[in-house]
């Protein structure tokens, strides 16, 4: 008998309380709500987990957290996608952290597993307030959450120092989306910081695959990839607007990320747009790609800047003397409807560079447009191939 029916079958009525056998009455659940002390009966790692599969039991509900806590995994619950220290979330839950932190304990050894999975089928989402998530280590998807077709959204929250090693496209922090085709799945980050995580496959901080991402006065900072340091946003075709992928930033900061990818291959040290993606009011900053295409961006989809900054990037030349190109923006037209499409008003490209060209902006095929944009002192040159950026010259 799984965990889930386990504690089904050990549930007791009182009055209108839904009580569970090893949860004490403090913790029990009353309607939809409980809370999880740090330790003692029915507290710590071991409550968290009665807590969810008994939220996931009742249809959904909420979880309080003790402040200041940290819930430390030490064993995966189940081995779902690479395998996961909580239960998955199938139904409507809601975390208040009280700024608590859930870890995989370092002497979880070679046991891999992330921290949370959250499944949009058959109805599974995760709202979560003043909440740490650390240390998840997968071989699948999301090394701190994989969000599969569901919703996930974080105030005020920090993705931490988690690691997936590349299985089904990345996301060393979150993979969203889902592994099939989209639009499926939503990821809302409000005031939330995503940093240092890392991936061998896109998306060190954030991927997303044929979902919706939003970042709203959020950070993505330190965070390591092969494609897409920070974040990794596409469908996972090669490129092309509209086919199921959208990321949204407003007053949000990407800075510090690092590719690894090299060889001249595709990279977006902050940034790689293979969809739909729109950039306001936010700034892409001092991102790197040894050997790769896009030190802060990377955009072979259809993209619109606004009021933004694209600066301190660079694009050097990688340990097999591969030429980075395109230090602020590098823009390539794969082939497909859509693709290469980037459109900045109201914007700074300045102080990026590249040891082989496209300081500023490279455009490969593609088709940039400029409106009251400044693109300026970038090295070794602020546009590439000289005359194919109306208004960008040098």
């Amino acid at each position: 008998m799984n965990a889930r029916k386990s504690l089904l079958s050990a549930a007791v009525v009182v009055g209108s309380v839904v009580a569970f056998a090893g949860l004490p009455a403090s913790v029990a659940l009353a309607g939809t709500s409980v809370s999880v002390p740090c330790s003692g009966p029915g507290g710590g790692a071991a409550g968290l987990v009665a807590a969810i599969n008994a939220a996931n039991t009742a249809g959904g509900g909420t979880i309080s957290l003790a402040p200041r806590c940290t819930y430390t995994l030490t064993a995966a619950d189940n081995g779902s996608f690479g395998g996961n220290g909580l239960p998955v979330i199938i139904t409507p839950i809601t975390i208040a952290g009280s700024n608590a932190t859930i870890a995989r304990s370092s002497a979880a050894g070679t046991d891999p597993f992330r921290i949370f999975e959250v499944d949009g089928a058959p109805g599974g989402s995760l709202a979560a307030t003043a909440l740490t998530i650390t240390g998840g280590d997968t071989a699948g998807p999301g090394g701190g959450i994989f969000n599969n077709e569901g919703t996930v959204r974080l105030n005020a929250s920090a993705v931490t120092g988690n690691v997936s090693a590349g299985g089904m496209s990345g996301g060393g922090g979150i993979a969203s989306g889902t592994i099939g085709n989209g639009p499926v799945g939503t990821l809302i980050l409000n005031s939330t910081a995503v940093t240092g995580n890392s991936t061998s496959g896109g998306g060190g901080g954030i991927l997303n695959h044929a979902g919706t991402v939003t970042l709203n006065g959020s950070q993505v900072s330190g965070n390591t990839a092969a494609n897409g340091g920070g974040i990794a946003s596409g469908p996972g075709n090669g490129g092309g607007g509209g086919s199921g992928s959208s990321l949204t930033l407003n007053g949000s900061s990407v800075d510090h990320n690092t590719t690894t990818a090299g060889d001249g291959e595709p990279a977006g040290g902050g940034i790689a747009n293979g969809d739909i993606a729109v950039i306001r009011g936010s700034v892409i900053a001092d991102n790197t790609s040894p050997g790769g295409l896009g030190a802060g961006i990377l955009n072979h989809g259809t993209m619109s800047i606004a009021g933004s900054q694209i600066t301190g990037n660079t694009a050097p030349t990688d340990s097999s003397g591969n030429a980075g190109v395109g230090g602020g923006i590098a823009n390539l037209n794969f082939g497909v409807p859509g693709s290469g499409v980037l459109t900045i008003n109201g914007s700074k490209i300045t102080g990026n560079s590249a040891s082989g060209g496209g300081g500023g902006i490279l455009n490969g095929d593609g088709t940039v447009t400029l409106t009251g944009t400044q693109v300026a002192g970038n090295v070794p040159d602020n546009c590439e191939p000289p005359g194919t950026i109306t208004g960008c010259t040098g």
